[in-house]
C-alpha cells in the first residue's frame, strides 16, 4: 500500500490547488509513484516532487502527470486544460504574491507605456513562459525572435507591427476572440503624436524633447527605452 502523502499548505493556496487536482488524477489510476513512472517522460521523483505542493513545477511536468494519469482521449484533453490553468495561477502567485490573477485590459491602453505594461500583464496571465519558448509557440521564424521576446516581457521595447504582435499574441496563448482588442491598442499607440518613435528612434532615451512638444506625454523611447525592432 503507498505511503500517505504529505497534507498540503493551503497558504500556498494555488500552488495546494494545483497539487491537489494532480493528486486526485492520480488516486484514480490506483498505482503507486514507481507505477506512474513508468507511463510518464518524468522521472519517480520529479512527479512526487510536482504534487507536494512545495513548489511549482514545470508546466512540461504537469502535462506529462496528466497524461500519465488519464488515458488518451477527450477526459485527457479536458484534465490538461484544467492542470495548465491551475498552473498558470499558481505561477501568477509565485511571481506577483498578492496580486489577483486577472486578463490583460489591452482595451484601457492610452499610450505606448500603457500597451508594454498590457503586453507585461499578458505574459504573467500566461503562466510567464521563456522567451525561447515564446519564439517555438509564435509561429514562422522570425516571427518573434527569443531576443524580441525577452526585450518585449522586460520593458525594453514593444510590437510595432500587427505580425510581430501577433506573434506575441499567439505566444502567450491569448485567444483569437481578444486579438482584434490588441490590434486596436497598437493602432492607437501608432495615432499618438510620437507613434512613430520606436521605429525611428526620434527621441533618443535620456534626451529630453523638443520644448515645442512641451505638455505632451514623454515619448516611448524616454519612457520605456524602446528600441526599433
Amino acid at each position: 500500500m503507498a505511503r500517505p502523502q504529505t497534507p498540503l499548505d493551503f497558504t500556498l493556496y494555488e500552488q495546494a490547488q494545483l497539487a491537489k487536482y494532480l493528486r486526485e488524477l492520480h488516486a484514480r489510476t490506483g498505482l503507486g509513484f514507481a507505477e506512474l513512472a513508468a507511463w510518464a517522460d518524468s522521472s519517480c521523483a520529479t512527479l512526487k516532487r510536482a504534487a507536494s505542493g512545495r513548489q511549482v513545477p514545470r508546466r512540461t511536468v504537469v502535462e506529462d502527470y496528466v497524461q500519465a494519469c488519464v488515458p488518451p482521449g477527450l477526459d485527457r484533453d479536458i484534465s490538461t486544460d484544467c492542470a495548465v490553468r491551475l498552473w498558470k495561477r499558481a505561477r501568477y502567485a509565485q511571481e506577483r504574491p498578492g496580486r489577483a490573477y486577472a486578463e490583460a485590459r489591452p482595451e484601457y491602453v492610452r499610450d505606448w507605456r500603457d500597451f508594454s505594461g498590457a503586453l507585461r500583464d499578458l505574459h504573467a496571465y500566461a503562466g510567464f513562459p521563456s522567451a525561447a519558448e515564446m519564439e517555438k509557440r509564435a509561429g514562422d521564424w522570425g516571427t518573434l525572435p527569443h531576443s524580441t521576446a525577452h526585450r518585449i516581457i522586460k520593458a525594453r521595447s514593444v510590437p510595432t507591427t500587427h505580425r510581430q504582435l501577433a506573434g506575441f499574441l499567439d505566444a502567450c496563448e491569448e485567444p483569437e476572440r481578444r486579438h482584434h482588442l490588441w490590434s486596436q491598442a497598437l493602432a492607437k499607440c501608432l495615432a499618438h503624436p510620437d507613434g512613430l518613435a520606436p521605429l525611428a528612434g526620434r527621441f533618443p532615451a535620456g534626451k529630453r524633447q523638443p520644448a515645442s512638444n512641451a505638455g505632451h506625454r514623454p515619448s516611448v523611447t524616454s519612457e520605456l527605452s524602446v528600441s526599433a525592432i
